[in-house]
């Protein structure tokens, strides 16, 4: 019996001009969004490519002197993805330059060569596909299912063949999910096309989190198939379903989602970046200021004169740490607060399916901002191995002084390097397990939204009068 209704469901849906229609605009944005992506991304990765390179061949020059190499001021690009294809995660928009040397850590920028103009338009990815114009089509195939049925008098002609209730429920939804699998699958399949085409390839571990996206796809559609039967159980009307409809989704796909920057800037307050100069200044300042706390003469250089009597080189490699230490934790504390502020905006702003759904997908694919965060942690991380190597190297050096400080070569090894021995940074993914422990909470959140539909549902359909009026 669940069968015959899929079936009749399905039928019904795939030759509904509302289909066709939503089915031909979805799959043209497929198509142009496979065909920009492509472009972009070889354009991406060329600029990539040719400023790695350029970093490495300065890295290199530096390796002639390893006080050098300590003071040279790397330029870390951020790889593209090829997954960005289903989820960009405002990747263009968050920086893409990590700049450190072996004392501290810049504030990340963003750094390309594109017009900035055609960065403010939309990325046509997956995420942005799925979660408007799909879900748009999930409540125009079910604000009818049941108040349509009601209409035309069929509802209660089915139900008065003995067919339970839960049965008829399940055979329309699940109806439903298959009418949105086929431009799902459409589109992959047409991305896909598109992609071996241009020569990329997908590895295994991207065909696992492709795989796990759509699966959260459907999960994400569901509800919006699931609010359309249960506002379609409860309306009397089709005309009344579908204007109750088009205000819901109007506030979950548009309004609740456009309010997270304003309550997120409300609560937590970012410092401009004149303000951490200043702050970088006056901590910069106060360490000079009580520069003997480090040391007698630790304020006091004699340039590369090392034979004066009142020169004291560990006393000044201390205070330049110290400046150094001071510059890091302040870049570090506003790194964070921008963070945190994103978070909190999106926090608030989870009652939105919407939200969850980019979270939970940028998760996945290990962009966006749990990439950015992971690219910052790495670049520290690096700097600090880097480091370590270059002191080993130095204490093989029994003309050197020992003393690894900003800016002052004189009292660290002057002696070349191995380039091929440096620790190259080297970016590392976010991985399944450490994505899906980020996307716990929120994957649990939209399964918990789905089931309480659905029982909601069920319940509403149980108790409501399937008569004609």
């Amino acid at each position: 019996m669940t069968g015959n209704i899929i079936r009749k469901e399905l039928l019904t849906n795939i030759t509904s001009l509302r289909f066709l229609l939503a089915l031909a605009v979805s799959i043209a944005l497929f198509v142009a969004g496979g065909f920009i992506f492509v472009s972009r991304y070889n354009q991406e990765m060329s600029e990539y490519s040719e400023k790695t390179n350029n970093n490495l061949a300065r890295l290199n020059e530096a390796s002639k002197n390893l006080s050098e190499v300590a003071n040279y001021v790397q330029m870390i690009q951020r790889m593209p993805k090829l997954t960005r294809l289903f989820c960009s995660g405002f990747e263009k928009t968050l920086p893409n330059t990590f700049q450190t040397d072996v004392f501290k850590v810049e504030i990340p920028e963003v750094n390309n060569d594109m017009n900035f103009f055609i960065s403010r338009f939309v990325d046509l990815d997956w995420m942005f596909v799925i979660s408007l114009i799909l879900s748009f089509m999930a409540i125009l195939l079910t604000f009818d299912s049941l108040s349509g049925e009601k209409e035309r008098g069929t509802l209660p002609l089915a139900l008065s063949n003995s067919v339970p209730r839960d049965t008829v429920l399940l055979g329309k939804y699940l109806g439903a999910i298959i009418t949105l699998a086929i431009p799902l699958l459409l589109g992959l399949l047409i991305n896909l096309i598109i992609v071996n085409l241009s020569g990329l390839q997908f590895d295994s571990g991207q065909w696992l989190k492709i795989a796990a996206f759509m699966g959260l796809s459907i999960l994400y559609l569901s509800i919006f198939l699931l609010l359309g039967m249960l506002v379609s159980s409860r309306s009397p009307k089709s005309s009344t379903s579908i204007v109750i409809l088009l205000f819901i989704w109007v506030v979950l796909v548009i309004l609740i989602p456009s309010t997270g920057r304003l309550i997120a800037e409300k609560f937590v307050r970012v410092p401009t970046r004149t303000e951490v100069d200043r702050m970088i200044h006056e901590a910069v300042t106060e360490i000079w200021n009580n520069s003997e706390r480090y040391g007698k003469n630790a304020g006091s250089w004699a340039g590369n004169n090392l034979k004066v009597d009142w020169i004291n080189p560990p006393a000044r490699a201390r205070l330049y740490n110290a400046v150094t230490d001071a510059k890091n934790r302040i870049n570090e504390d506003y790194v964070n607060k921008m963070v945190e502020q994103v978070n909190l905006g999106r926090n608030t702003t989870k009652i939105s399916p919407v939200t969850l759904y980019q979270t939970i997908s940028e998760a996945v694919f290990g962009i966006g901002v749990p990439r950015f965060q992971s690219i910052f942690s790495q670049t520290a991380r690096y700097k600090d191995v880097l480091k370590e190597f270059l002191i080993a190297e130095d204490k093989k050096d029994p003309e050197s002084l020992h003393l690894l400080a900003w800016r002052h070569e004189v009292i660290f090894s002057q002696k070349p390097v191995d380039f091929n021995a440096l620790p190259k940074f080297a970016e590392s993914d976010i991985s399944m397990k450490e994505a899906m422990k980020i996307a716990f909470w929120d994957l649990s959140a939209l399964v918990i939204i789905n089931i309480l539909l659905f029982a909601t549902i069920y319940v509403s359909f149980l108790r409501c009068d399937v008569r004609q009026r």
